[in-house]
């Protein structure tokens, strides 16, 4: 059984509330619609269930005792929390609301920039991006569709692959004024390196690729975001091995190089990702719509340039 089968009636704590907040009976029936004899007698109602005294009553004055002071508070939230999570429960059925969970460095590198044409195409839609590398609780968070990197499925969602990735290093050209000929020339620069890519050894295998055998980098720093990672490429602190996904606008700016053609296949992928019971809303398939035509005009997966390094 439940704690909350022992709680008073929805309706007893809503006259309560409205009582301590006016600490006046009269005025918390004309709010409720009420008798005054009515509110009266609810909140004796509930302080003879609890055990309680409430209120302290002298004259024409009225004041909350200690305990009516604690339980207002809880119930002024709880109602605050349900009021809440019944008006965002209204809004996502409506279909005119979206909450998208994505990566801070998708987000930044590709989605953001093209999110207007998406806004400009359904202005009725109330867009609300949340960018963080938290997987997103879609029961507690409100969150209606997300973009994730990984390898999926994930249990109890609807996963459709976006677009694979592929990885290859990148520099910046104050790092080195010499022409790289050869692969194993990066082994003499700093090289940074990623937590996720460190243990899938996505160094190793981009030399093995290139025929060089070496072992997994060590030393130097090393980041758990790319975006901070690509950023510090960009200031001549090393070679990193960008994903094609997010390097693509700081290739085309010439923040950064790619001294080398090579590209290998990354072993995650990004994903679409929803509960079933939010596949069919309407906002979320305009999205979906939306977001599968942008990434085959303008794939993040396009080509670097070479570098003239």
């Amino acid at each position: 059984m439940h704690a909350w089968q022992h709680l008073p009636a929805l309706r007893t704590l809503r006259v309560f509330e409205c009582a301590a907040r006016h600490l006046n009976w009269s005025r918390a029936a004309e709010e409720l619609h009420l008798t005054h004899g009515a509110v009266s007698q609810q909140i004796r109602a509930l302080e003879e269930e609890l055990g309680l005294k409430l209120f302290e009553r002298s004259g024409r004055r009225t004041w909350l005792t200690e305990a009516g002071q604690q339980l207002a508070v809880g119930v002024r939230d709880g109602l605050d929390h349900l009021a809440a999570t019944i008006s965002r429960v209204r809004e996502r059925a409506s279909g005119n609301v979206l909450s998208l969970s994505v990566l801070p460095s998708f987000a930044s590198a590709w989605l953001v920039g093209r999110l207007g044409g998406f806004l400009a195409r359904h202005p009725e839609i109330e867009f609300n991006l949340q960018s963080t590398i938290s997987l997103a609780d879609f029961r507690n968070d409100g969150v209606d569709v997300a973009i994730r990197w990984g390898n999926g499925p994930w249990p109890g969602l609807r996963c459709e692959k976006l677009l694979d990735d592929e990885l290859f290093p990148v520099l910046s050209p104050r790092l080195t004024r010499r022409k790289l000929k050869h692969p194993s020339q990066l082994l003499e620069l700093p090289l940074i390196r990623l937590k996720q890519q460190s243990r899938l050894n996505d160094w190793v295998r981009w030399f093995a690729a290139a025929g060089v055998a070496t072992t997994e980098p060590r030393g130097g720093a090393v980041y758990d975001d790319t975006d901070l990672a690509l950023r510090a490429a960009a200031q001549g602190q090393g070679v990193v091995l960008a994903r094609s996904s997010l390097a693509g606008g700081r290739l085309a700016s010439g923040e950064l190089v790619a001294p080398f053609p090579l590209r290998i296949p990354a072993f995650y992928a990004y994903y679409l990702v929803c509960p079933e019971s939010h596949a069919h809303k309407p906002s979320v398939q305009l999205f979906r719509t939306w977001l599968i035509e942008e990434l085959a005009n303008s794939s993040p997966l396009a080509p670097p340039p070479e570098a003239p390094v």
